[in-house]
């Protein structure tokens, strides 16, 4: 099965150890992201190039969702 990692929205927080500052937490878009899979393959995902994955893998991935609307973060490709 091929498939399309389409990016996914990640939370990122960061603030200041040394001067006690708060932490802010900000959304940011990855476009490159490693995964590891039930075949136990550890696969690093481009966004927008295809990866040919085993059926069970993919299946698997394109469970994945993210955002209040639940977009995908992979797409299967015919």
């Amino acid at each position: 099965m091929k498939v399309v990692f389409n990016g996914v929205l990640e939370s990122v927080s960061g603030g200041c150890k040394p001067c006690g500052a708060r932490k802010a937490s900000k959304l940011r878009m990855v476009s490159a992201k490693t995964y590891i899979l039930p075949s136990g393959k550890t696969t690093l995902f481009r966004a927008g190039k295809e990866v040919e994955v085993e059926d069970e893998d993919g299946e698997f991935l394109l469970t994945y969702k993210y955002g209040e609307e639940k977009k995908p973060v992979f797409t299967k490709v015919d």
